[in-house]
């Protein structure tokens, strides 16, 4: 009988939290042990591969993928950042001759073939969906059923609404590139880093302590990656992930022209704040255009008199995104950008903050969007390391309950602690 039970079907939540708990804290051994385990749910993490060192959404450049052919369908294939494709075809290798000369079992339903199920998703692919469903959401159930829909004839209003709808959620709901890669609709497929060898589902623990923790080839596993620079998902042990620089991982590194930190970041991935601006133009334009499209023509009742009303039709036009760029100024853009985004960040700039924000904006002359997209990006960014949840959060409530003791130098994760928020996170 399996130890761990927890999965997705419990019904009682008290069940569910003890369940985990105790695959958390018995499952497999801790990261001061085993470096190569790494729970992907705490703290900046729960973010690898998303963020840098600094916190900056990024996204991989794609011009740097190499491509592993699936060995069960010819026709399917894989995509990985270079030097993680590397490491990963090493650890196939190095696994198939611990098969071959019988340090592993070869009947392994997991380990003895080795194969990819799951690598790079791309995040922008994803968001596009993501986006295709919120504008659905915006226009059929927020502008139709709440009987604003008379309210928004022009291109403008149609944005103002949209700010409204998303202020009014009491939810989450990210809009910008940006917030949308941090939040829990994207995945750590997305970075380029990460590989998953089962077909197990997230949350299976009995299936995951009888096919993977209790299989003979998990500790071979565990340190094959462990050399060739992979972390270990603690939740889901099939998932490996690259750790960034490691010295398992740094000759793999090397031979694709990557020295540091820096260089995997500044020539692997790109800035999610530099697409935001485009994105949100286009995004919107087509939301409305779609609005036009099902919503032409607008009936507007207004009373004439005491005993009279008068009626109009008024006629919605598709626009352009030349055509919105030239109606809308490219600080009214921009400050529209800030408002979405100090309501996906829920309100992280005080109001101070905010109107000075949006006053620089207002009254600075901007040729292009970029330094101003950059500003924005790192004003919310310094907020970051204060966040519920981020590392320097766990790092001050340890020191708030540990004040009449010497402060640690190490985190309650074992990471150093890091004093403008970033986290040390496998970089």
């Amino acid at each position: 009988m399996a130890h761990f039970k927890a999965n997705n079907l419990i019904s009682s939540p008290w069940q569910a939290y003890y369940y985990r708990i105790l695959y958390k804290r018995e499952a497999l051994p801790s990261r001061q042990t085993n470096p190569e385990i790494r729970d992907f749910s705490f703290a900046e993490d729960v973010l690898y591969g998303r963020v840098d060192t600094r916190l900056n959404t990024i996204y991989p450049n794609e011009n740097f993928m190499k491509v592993i052919v699936s060995e069960d369908n010819t026709e399917s294939s894989y995509r990985l950042l270079d030097f993680v494709s590397d490491a990963f075809v090493s650890v196939k290798g190095a696994m198939k001759a611990a098969q071959e000369n019988g340090t592993i079992p070869s009947n392994d339903p997991i380990f003895s073939k080795f194969s990819i199920k799951r690598a790079y998703e791309s995040p922008v692919k994803l968001y596009n969906n993501y986006i295709t469903q919120l504008m659905n959401r915006y226009i059929f159930d927020y502008l139709d059923n709440d009987n604003v829909r008379k309210e928004v004839i022009k291109f403008s209003d149609f944005i103002n609404h949209f700010i409204k709808f998303l202020h009014q959620n009491p939810n989450h709901i990210p809009f910008t590139l940006t917030s949308w890669h941090r939040s829990t609709t994207s995945n750590i497929f997305t970075s380029g880093l990460a590989i998953n060898i089962g077909q197990l589902s997230f949350g299976t623990d009995p299936a995951i302590e009888n096919l993977v923790l209790n299989s003979p080839s998990f500790t071979y596993y565990s340190k094959v990656c462990r050399a060739n620079g992979f972390l270990i998902s603690q939740l889901a042990p099939t998932v490996m992930v690259a750790d960034i620089l490691s010295p398992g991982l740094l000759p793999f590194a090397k031979n694709n022209t990557i020295y540091s930190t820096e260089d995997v970041f500044l020539s692997r991935y790109g800035y999610a704040y530099t697409l935001d601006y485009d994105l949100m133009q286009t995004k919107l334009v087509d939301g409305y255009n779609l609005f036009v499209a099902n919503f032409q023509l607008e009936k507007i009742v207004k009373p004439r008199c005491v005993k009279k009303l008068t009626s109009v039709i008024k006629y919605r036009e598709p626009i352009t995104i030349a055509q919105a760029q030239q109606s809308i100024s490219i600080n009214q853009w921009l400050s529209a950008y800030t408002q979405i985004r100090n309501i996906e960040e829920r309100g992280a700039l005080s109001e101070q903050m905010f109107n000075k924000l949006i006053k620089r904006i207002k009254t600075t002359k901007y040729v292009d969007n970029f330094q101003a997209m950059r500003y924005i990006n790192n004003t919310f960014r310094d907020t970051y390391k204060s966040k519920y949840g981020g590392l320097n959060y766990f790092i001050h409530r340890e020191e708030e309950r540990n004040k009449d003791t010497e402060p640690s130098t190490e985190s309650t994760s074992g990471a150093s602690k890091i004093n403008n928020g970033g986290s040390s996170g496998g970089y």
